[in-house]
């Protein structure tokens, strides 16, 4: 099965009932963010390739977890999608657990992401 398809079939709807206020709602963000369960790639401090599993993605960014703690600031490649790379920095951190921001602009990123994120999530303000 591709990395494309699999994607595709393992994204689903973030809206949750029980969300506690230490979670990040969708009602705070301005871009529509959609849940998945990808794993993405990155170069730590000394050039090794890391794994680390994105939890949620829209065209502005994702959360994900990673094997090391991250401080907020940190800026790096991340490789998604089967080879799509995209510059992001940490803008949040809760133990190794982070939300990195895109650096490139959401028109960019919905064009990248026209092909496995759903409409929704590539339409924004």
């Amino acid at each position: 099965m591709s990395l494309k398809k699999s994607m595709s079939q393992n994204m689903h709807n973030t809206k949750d009932k029980n969300a506690t206020n230490t979670d990040i709602t969708d009602d705070k963000r301005r871009f529509q963010r959609v849940s998945v369960l990808w794993s993405g790639e990155y170069a730590d401090d000394q050039g090794a390739d890391q794994q680390c599993v994105i939890f949620d993605i829209s065209v502005n960014g994702v959360r994900a977890k990673f094997d090391e703690t991250l401080e907020i600031g940190t800026q790096f490649v991340l490789k998604i999608a089967g080879g799509v790379q995209l510059l992001t920095e940490v803008v949040w951190s809760k133990g190794k657990t982070v939300g990195l921001r895109f650096s490139d602009n959401p028109d960019k990123l919905a064009s990248i992401m026209a092909g496995v994120l759903p409409a929704k999530c590539l339409e924004y303000p």
